[in-house]
């Protein structure tokens, strides 16, 4: 399999998104990406595992048993040696996500690897949105919110094709630029 596409509806069952992130957040930490990039407009610190019942402590031992926030997955891979790069707008709520992110990697001494682009009303972030690591991709109309996983009718494709990983990569790159 190279891609796997999943169109949900707003009616349809809202587990999908949410397991197919399970798969990809878990895998990463098991063998992680030299560079994970993330672009959307908005995103938020949403739950990502449900490790109430300890089913995840073998990927970061120090998590309790609660659901583990996007911020605390992209630390664990800040502290495994992954660069982590977000671009998303700049308003109340993803300022909150990328302070809590940016507080846990200086806490860690990890802050190096946290690249982060950030976009104003006058100037917005474009509407795309792609998670991109070395192995796969996940890209489409989801923007990385609670709503986004769990709620709105969203069409994602996930990809394991390395030419199309790179091209995605590319296509994103752009908004990391004034960065390198």
């Amino acid at each position: 399999m190279t891609e796997r596409q999943i169109r949900r509806s707003r009616n349809q069952a809202r587990g999908a998104i949410a397991d197919l992130l399970t798969v990809a957040f878990s895998g990463e930490l098991l063998r992680p990406s030299k560079c994970l990039t993330l672009v959307s407009p908005y995103m938020s610190d949403f739950p990502v595992l449900d490790n109430r019942t300890g089913s995840f402590n073998s990927l970061d031992p120090a998590w309790p048993a609660t659901t583990i926030p996007m911020t605390w997955i992209l630390r664990s891979m800040l502290g495994r040696g992954s660069e982590v790069r977000l671009a998303c707008n700049h308003s109340h709520r993803e300022d909150q996500f990328i302070r809590s992110l940016f507080e846990l990697a200086e806490r860690d001494d990890t802050l190096g690897l946290l690249k982060i682009c950030q976009f104003d009303k006058s100037e917005p972030l474009s509407h795309e949105k792609a998670l991109i690591a070395d192995r796969w991709a996940l890209h489409g109309s989801m923007n990385f919110t609670y709503s986004g996983v769990e709620l709105n009718g969203e069409l994602v494709t996930l990809t394991t094709d390395p030419d199309r990983i790179a091209a995605l990569a590319i296509e994103v790159g752009s908004v990391f630029k004034e960065l390198t």
